[in-house]
């Protein structure tokens, strides 16, 4: 099970790939952020880091429940929903 299994989902919302197959969007809440684990980069780029983050998730169109696509490090909730608002014109986010 991957990590990303087990952190709290914070939204979740639907957008439409070419304007009919639906692709669910989730915003998740991490205690870490992921690291390039480039050994060119600085230490604080290349390691992950102990500080809260947010990634998004989303489906691979056509296969649903299939979260193999993923945003990381995402510094706070409202830039979360900002990118996916402009990587998903149109998302409709769900009532909780």
């Amino acid at each position: 099970m991957p990590a990303t299994d087990i952190w709290p989902i914070l939204r979740t919302g639907v957008w439409l790939y070419a304007g009919i197959t639906p692709v669910e969007v989730r915003i998740l809440q991490s205690n870490e952020t992921w690291g390039t684990g480039d050994y060119e980069d600085e230490e604080s780029v290349r390691e992950n880091g102990a500080v809260e983050c947010f990634f998004l998730a989303y489906e691979k169109a056509a296969s649903p429940g299939i979260f193999s696509n993923l945003v990381p490090n995402l510094p706070t909730l409202e830039e979360a929903i900002t990118h996916a608002e402009e990587m998903f014109p149109g998302i409709q986010w769900q009532v909780a």
